[in-house]
């Protein structure tokens, strides 16, 4: 069997480490859980099963866990600040790795990263599970058939219906994750470069606002020490009678406060090299079924549009009002079945058959495209895209 490490397997809430390997790389029957570094290791083991916990070594440190294990594969499912350092530590042992997105959160991460990319970036798996859906692959194969002839434009939306946590947990602190654009475009902007076939725009703007999770609350004040939790909208009391899966916790803290960080809502366009723009917006106040995250792409001939929420595709000919086509496509699992198919990819490198399907580069192509948006927010103004 072939033997992961993870570095990062999270609890509370920062799970994703621990999900992939439940719901991904357990139920394959291919993987030995091998090791875990994680400075919580009674929340780890808490998430286990017995035969899970006795087959495996248990680290607070990554680095010694290197040392000591002979690893096929290491899987880095920590918060977002801590992704690049890792991944330098691992590619010192030269072992396939599967790297959370962002990759990187700032510039000096992105250089030091891009340092990886002669002998990291086709072992690097990195978690752009959107790619790898079988709605996106449905989508490009459609595109590159040349069912809606020549592109004019791309406009691409995720209406978040869960953005609660980015206000009320620890994703607030921009310092961590590098804003929303890193935590959400990122997976957005991949794909449409993938069905498109472009490799990155030649220039960006972008824009952001906070009208909605603002306020002059005390910084750091949690719900449940709120005089307000009975009336407040989004207290924990309240978000209680609506379902919110964090709720009972006494870990919200205040979305009013001071300190939230995070915009609600935020618009990136972009502009290729052939002169064709996408538009691309993001908002984090829909609820239910207000969620919507997908694009439509329009060329010449027709239109194609799909999205994630009802894993519909739509041609719409341009030339025979007629030819109106909905296509249903079928996943399993969750990001549209892209968690999947990555794990997959990933044993398919660590036993060294194939090459990744979401290469280093992509993930540091990504994540600055992202940081330039943010940096064309900041200064409002055009900016051009260097990589």
């Amino acid at each position: 069997m072939l033997k992961l490490g993870f570095i990062g397997f999270g609890i509370s809430g920062s799970a994703r480490g621990a999900g992939l390997w439940k719901n991904g790389f357990a139920k394959t029957g291919k993987v030995l859980l091998k090791a875990i570094a994680d400075p919580n290791l009674e929340g780890v083991k808490a998430q286990l099963t017995p035969e899970e916990i006795e087959n495996c070594t248990f680290y607070t440190d990554a680095e010694t866990m290197l040392e000591n294990e002979k690893l096929d594969g290491v899987l880095i499912g920590t918060r977002c600040n801590l992704h690049t350092k890792y991944a330098l530590l691992v590619a010192k042992y030269n072992i396939p790795l599967f790297l959370e997105k962002p990759v990187s959160i700032n510039d000096k991460q992105i250089k030091q990263l891009s340092k990886l990319l002669p002998t990291m970036n086709e072992k690097t798996v990195v978690s752009f599970p959107l790619r790898m859906s079988n709605i996106v692959t449905k989508m490009k194969e459609l595109y590159d058939s040349g069912i809606i002839g020549k592109l004019s434009q791309v406009q691409a939306y995720n209406n978040v219906s869960y953005g609660r946590g980015y206000y009320h947990l620890w994703y607030r602190d921009e310092s961590i994750t590098g804003g929303l654009f890193l935590q959400k475009s990122t997976h957005d902007l991949d794909y449409i470069n993938y069905i498109i076939g472009k490799p990155y725009p030649k220039t960006i703007f972008a824009m952001e606002s906070k009208t909605i999770f603002t306020g002059d609350k005390p910084a750091g004040q949690y719900c449940v020490d709120c005089a307000e939790k009975e009336t407040c909208p989004e207290s924990n009391v309240n978000l209680a009678k609506i379902g919110y899966s964090h709720a009972s916790k006494p870990i919200l803290q205040c979305c009013f406060a001071k300190d939230t960080g995070n915009h609600d809502c935020g618009t990136i366009l972009m502009k290729y090299d052939d002169g064709i723009h996408l538009t691309y917006t993001q908002n984090f106040v829909s609820r239910f079924f207000a969620a919507k995250r997908g694009a439509r792409l329009i060329g010449f001939k027709g239109t194609l549009e799909f999205d994630f929420v009802t894993e519909k595709i739509k041609f719409i000919d341009h030339f025979n009002r007629e030819n109106v086509q909905d296509i249903e496509v079928t996943a399993d699992g969750m990001h549209s079945g892209g968690d999947g198919l990555l794990v997959n990819n990933f044993l398919d490198v660590m036993e060294g058959k194939y090459t990744s399907k979401s290469p280093l580069m992509e993930g540091i192509i990504s994540a600055k495209m992202c940081m330039t948006a943010k940096e064309s927010a900041k200064k409002n103004k055009y900016l051009k895209f260097k990589i």
